[in-house]
Formats: C-alpha cells, sequence, structure tokens
C-alpha cells in the first residue's frame, strides 16, 4: 500500500521545518502518494521543495503520484500550467488542456546546466514584468541576477542539477515577491569540503551556512573563480528590500529577518535534515 503525504495547504517557507519531518518519514517508501488540501495555496518555496523531493525520489526509481480535495482546483491549476508533472514524470489524476505561457507563467524546469539557469531567468524576469509592469527595472534587473547566479550554483555545487528548481513570484496585489531554489544534492557543508582550501576547516551545516553567505566564499574547486558571490548577492537584496529569507541545508537552517529594533540579524535553528539545500526570499516590492 502507497503511503500518503499531506502536502501543507498554505505551503510556504514557514512550512519548511515542519514539511522536512514529514518528507524524511515518507520518502524512501516504495510508492508516495502526495495529498493536496482543500483550499490548498503553493508558493515557490513549497513548490521548489516538493520538485526536488519528487525528483530525488526518481533518481532512486521510487513511484509518486498526487490526489486532491475537489476544492484544491487553483493550486492543482497553477501546477499544471507550469508543467509540474510533465516536467516530474507525475501521473495525473484527470486530464488537462494546456496553454502557452505567453508570459503568465514559466514552465517548470530542471536546471542541468549553466545556459539553462540563463535561459531560465531571461523568462523568469519577463514574466514578473507583465506580473507586476510598474515594478521598477532596477528590482526586476537585480532579480534576474540572482536568480541565474543561483541557478548556476545548482549546476556547479549541488551535485545533483537534475533535483534542482528555481520559481519566482511577484503577486502585483500585496507587493510582495517570493523567489525559491530547491535541489536534493550534497548540501552547503559538503560543497565547502570539496574545496581543498576549506577541507577540514567546516564542521558543522550553521558554520557552512555561514561562510556561503561571505563574500568570496565558495564550494568551487580550489584554483576556479569564486561562486559563492551570488548567495551574498542575495543576503543583500534580502537586506535592501527588508524581506525574509530562508536558507536550509542538512539540518541546519538559516533566517535573515529584520528586528523590532529594525536591524537585520540571521537565526539559526536546527531542523529535521533536508538531504540537499532550499533557498526561499519572500520580500514587500514597495
Amino acid at each position: 500500500m502507497a503511503a500518503s503525504l499531506l502536502v501543507p495547504k498554505s505551503f510556504g517557507p514557514r512550512d519548511a521545518p515542519d514539511w522536512f519531518l514529514a518528507w524524511g518519514r515518507s520518502s524512501g517508501d516504495p510508492a508516495l502518494t502526495l495529498a493536496l488540501q482543500s483550499g490548498a495555496s503553493l508558493g515557490p518555496g513549497g513548490i521548489a521543495l516538493l520538485a526536488a523531493g519528487i525528483a530525488h525520489r526518481a533518481r532512486s526509481g521510487l513511484a509518486t503520484s498526487l490526489t486532491r480535495a475537489a476544492s484544491s482546483d487553483d493550486a492543482f491549476r497553477h501546477l499544471q500550467r507550469i508543467d509540474f508533472f510533465d516536467c516530474l514524470g507525475v501521473e495525473l489524476p484527470e486530464a488537462f488542456e494546456r496553454h502557452e505561457e505567453r508570459g503568465r507563467f514559466v514552465s517548470l524546469q530542471r536546471i542541468l546546466d549553466l545556459k539553462t539557469a540563463r535561459e531560465l531567468a531571461d523568462r523568469t524576469a519577463g514574466v514578473l514584468e507583465i506580473q507586476s509592469p510598474t515594478t521598477s527595472p532596477s528590482l526586476l534587473r537585480m532579480t534576474r541576477f540572482v536568480f541565474e547566479e543561483l541557478g548556476a550554483n545548482v549546476v556547479q555545487h549541488s551535485g545533483a542539477p537534475e533535483t534542482g528548481f528555481g520559481l519566482a513570484q511577484l503577486c502585483p496585489s500585496s507587493r510582495r515577491i517570493q523567489l525559491a531554489f530547491a535541489d536534493a544534492g550534497v548540501g552547503f557543508l559538503a560543497s565547502l569540503q570539496r574545496n581543498l582550501e576549506w577541507q577540514g576547516r567546516v564542521e558543522s551545516q550553521v558554520e557552512a551556512l555561514q561562510l556561503c553567505l561571505s563574500l568570496r566564499v565558495s564550494g568551487a574547486e580550489l584554483g576556479r573563480k569564486n561562486m559563492g558571490f551570488g548567495l551574498f548577492q542575495l543576503q543583500t537584496f534580502a537586506d535592501q528590500l527588508g524581506g525574509d529569507l530562508w536558507i536550509a541545508s542538512g539540518d541546519a537552517l538559516l533566517h535573515r529577518r529584520t528586528t523590532v529594533g529594525r536591524e537585520r540579524a540571521n537565526v539559526f535553528s536546527t531542523i529535521p535534515a533536508w538531504a540537499g539545500s532550499w533557498i526561499c526570499l519572500d520580500a514587500p516590492v514597495g
């Protein structure tokens, strides 16, 4: 009998720790059914985690299916529109006639190489501009730059780019942007330890997260150009917008936020281990 796992009703970044726990208990089952709840709402942070987890299971030869409540139409249709099921090989519970993107959404795509990372960043920035025409060009340029850099990190550092996905969404009504990446690769600690400069010097996921947010600290092999610049720029972008930034790797979660005193601070917590990395920015855009 297939195991069943309930997808959080409003699957956003704050649901991630509970999801890591539930996923860890079920992800190794030979057959797993994900269940969309009534009134479900899925943001980029949640969709990226779902995609990375399903891709990891597929790589291990494990099947994943999906069921849905009758009133989960909006979330289900959104997954269909972005080619979530086709991309991940998940069987659809019903037929669906997909319409062309036409600037309204970006199809889900595995970030297998740098060319894909660049093209995905271009398409995402174009869709964000259509979603919110009044958004400043400088914000869109920065979003596009950070998006490509994070995609490049998946390709060059995760060790499993076939499990790597990135998404972004700009909501005109709330004036908020959410950008997320997830993969089921080696995570930040193992990536840093592949760099001869850091071998034996980094002992925990928390320390690895701190280092990876520092300018010019990278998991790239010694002698290669630094690729940690993207994470540093992501942190800078989050600070400029006053947004919340979550980064998870292994059993560590970083939450960068604005304190009551309006200062930026990192809060670290121990979480149920996620095999890979997850990044989510949720911020106001004015």
